[in-house]
């Protein structure tokens, strides 16, 4: 009997070891969760624009790929770089992850974290044949982690499959794919007409390229405008799960500028030749960005407002992988040409009944030609 008890107080106690030993795995993951936020290498140089054979402009065109992982793998994230020509929606599972709005430019690409399952997986996106139909093209580069913390690469190519078209439910896990097409591939990476892509990245490189000078609705085809201030705003609301981090910012207004953001004054100055660049850093509770900018007009002549900025985030509950996106100055601005309204630049301002700006011309188009770019300032908390 006294040894039935001894063993059994003895197995107690290796039980009671082994449930408070530390796991290794569980161990390793900890670590891996506090590493810093960085940005992984992506590129897209060996990716393809894929698209239907032939579509006409103005028509939406459906892509998807399917993945499984190699025998004995198990999949637990991916990270996304991609772009459309245009109006791109991409979905991952069935699940909206995000879309190129704003800017509908395929030379601006989105990245994306998200979860994933640990098997079969789908990638599915949309996207608008633009003007010729011939540009028409998705690119994406797909960062597969596994459980082993090895990874693997998705890029577009061949083995996707394209539709003309959004058929109901094409993004989900169950839809049966095996009629459609296989995607065509209307170039590689760097080939014309879409040449370069920005992709947005930690530390950031930032530039006008596509941005647009922009001015209230009412510009004479003189490009004169009367003496005085106008109030400009956009509204930047982030991808599902991704919460904003930092923005770098770069701004030049012809002739005075103030720029707030989330209601918080980030800088002012004066001047068009050379751009300043502000740099915010974003409280973690954060859920849209409001950029507003009251800009003055010193004297009759030409007004315009230029602006780039680049977005990282970080999704929910992951802080070793970066997202990002881009917002340029362009037709997407609203804009009030009457007294300027008290608290215009407040997160929670009603800009609905504001009119859409007025595209003036492409960076770096005359009058105001090319800018030099200033150091960044010191950070501002928002």
């Amino acid at each position: 009997m006294a040894l039935l008890v001894i063993y059994a107080f003895c197995s107690l106690l290796l039980a009671s070891f082994v449930h408070s030993a530390p796991d290794p795995v569980s161990a390793s993951n900890a670590t891996a969760n506090l590493a810093p936020a960085a940005t992984s290498p992506l590129t897209f140089a060996a990716s393809k624009w894929i698209w239907t054979a032939s579509s006409t402009a103005g028509a939406t065109v459906s892509l998807r790929k399917g993945f499984t992982p190699p025998l004995g793998k198990s999949l637990i994230a991916a990270e996304i770089i991609v772009t459309a020509d245009s109006h791109l929606t991409f979905y991952v599972n069935g699940e909206y992850v995000g879309s190129g709005t704003p800017p509908n430019r395929g030379r601006f690409a989105q990245r994306f974290c998200v979860d994933l399952l640990p098997s079969f997986n789908v990638f599915a996106a949309t996207g608008i044949t633009p003007a010729p139909a011939t540009d028409g093209g998705l690119l994406a580069t797909i960062l597969l982690r596994y459980s082993d913390f090895t990874t693997s690469t998705i890029v577009t190519d061949s083995s996707w499959r394209a539709h003309a078209g959004t058929p109901l439910g094409f993004e989900q896990l169950s839809f049966d794919d095996t009629a459609w097409p296989v995607a065509g591939v209307a170039g590689s990476f760097g080939d014309a007409p879409w040449l370069e892509v920005n992709i947005p990245a930690d530390p950031p490189v930032i530039t006008f390229d596509r941005a647009q000078w922009i001015w209230t609705d009412v510009v004479p085809a003189s490009g004169t405008l009367p003496a005085g201030q106008r109030a400009f705003r956009r509204t930047f609301t982030p991808a599902p799960g991704q919460v904003p981090m930092s923005a770098n910012i770069i701004i030049a207004v012809d002739n005075l500028y103030t720029l707030y953001v989330n209601g918080v004054e980030v800088g002012a100055s004066n001047g068009f030749k050379v751009a300043h660049h502000h740099v915010v850093n974003f409280a973690p509770t954060t859920s849209e960005i409001v950029l507003a900018v009251l800009a003055t007009n010193s004297a009759a002549s030409t007004a315009g407002l230029l602006l780039a900025m680049e977005v990282n985030m970080v999704p929910s509950g992951r802080v070793n992988c970066t997202a990002g996106a881009f917002l340029l100055s362009d037709a997407g601005w609203v804009s009030t040409k009457g007294a300027i309204p008290t608290g215009f630049e407040q997160p929670g301002f009603d800009d609905s009944a504001w009119p859409a700006v007025v595209a003036e011309a492409n960076y770096p188009a005359a009058p105001w030609g090319t800018n030099t770019i200033a150091a960044p300032s010191a950070p501002v908390n928002v």
